[in-house]
């Protein structure tokens, strides 16, 4: 274990987590495999430096630079290990907004509608313009906080947040800087894998059409996302059936409808990716 990192999480409201580390990045505090989540995630760098992979697109980030990742952007985080980094994690749901008159009012429409890989950085300076960096001080506050009012006052800081971001990006004003793209074969690929992926889609059908070897197309792929052709047509679509099961579907509908093509197959490959069974994630859901 890292004795030179702390990290404390605050569950309380599975609606709203947030967990808050310092200290010296090691391989304890990388994010070293590509992995994506169950909830949009918010990311405020208070100090320190790094680059971020975000379906075939690179990041840099630096202190006060906000990184944003809805529930279906694989990435992987690499902080740079020669400085002290802090960063405040705010995992957010759909559910923060049970309880008020407005159920939702578009607050997820910016981060859940934007095209993967685009628009996750918000920089320093756009998030002093908007109260960002306050909102996420205030939020880390809240969480941590053990008086009566402050379990309301965080999930008002945090639709306060998203609300500003949301309203920034409807005024059309910039929200991140142009990401690096390493390999533009790749990104070819995965803007057909993100179209297809409910099809019938093959290593060999991928090579095929894009005139390449499936080796130099299974070798550059997991070079360049981090997982192979196959496992990310498998995430992608575990993804959608999580979508699907949140929207009332039953778990063999989605499953099929994902492009699954076996129920045992899907069930095996599910629980290995996530860690639970589909109907351990539906009951989950609204808890």
């Amino acid at each position: 274990m890292n004795e030179n990192l702390t990290r404390i999480c605050y569950d309380a409201d599975p609606a709203c987590r947030v967990h808050h580390t310092v200290g010296y990045a090691d391989e304890y505090a990388l994010m070293a495999q590509f992995h994506y989540d169950t909830s949009l995630i918010l990311l405020l760098f208070l100090r320190g430096h790094g680059e971020i992979r975000i379906e075939g697109r690179l990041y840099s980030f630096g202190a006060g630079d906000m990184i944003i990742l809805n529930p279906s952007e694989l990435h992987r985080c690499t902080i740079a290990a020669d400085e002290v980094f802090e960063r405040i994690s705010l995992h957010v749901s759909e559910s923060i907004t049970d309880g008020f008159a407005t159920k939702d009012a578009g607050l997820f429409k910016f981060f859940y509608e934007r095209e993967r890989g685009i628009g996750n950085i918000l920089r320093a300076e756009r998030m002093r313009e908007i109260g960002g960096d306050r909102l996420m001080r205030d939020i880390l506050s809240h969480a941590s906080g053990v008086g009566r009012a402050d379990p309301i006052l965080l999930r008002c800081k945090v639709i306060e947040l998203l609300a500003a971001i949301s309203e920034a990006a409807d005024r059309g004003e910039p929200t991140n800087d142009s990401p690096r793209i390493e390999n533009e074969l790749i990104l070819e690929i995965l803007q057909y894998l993100n179209t297809h992926y409910t099809e019938d889609v093959s290593l060999s059908d991928i090579a095929d059409k894009f005139y390449h070897s499936k080796y130099h197309v299974c070798h550059l792929f997991r070079e360049q996302v981090g997982v192979t052709l196959g496992d990310y047509l498998v995430l992608r679509r575990i993804h959608l059936v999580n979508d699907l099961i949140r929207r009332g579907d039953p778990v063999s509908d989605a499953c099929f409808a994902a492009g699954f093509k076996n129920y045992s197959n899907f069930f095996r490959l599910y629980k290995k990716h996530t860690g639970m069974t589909p109907q351990e994630f539906k009951n989950s859901i609204g808890k």
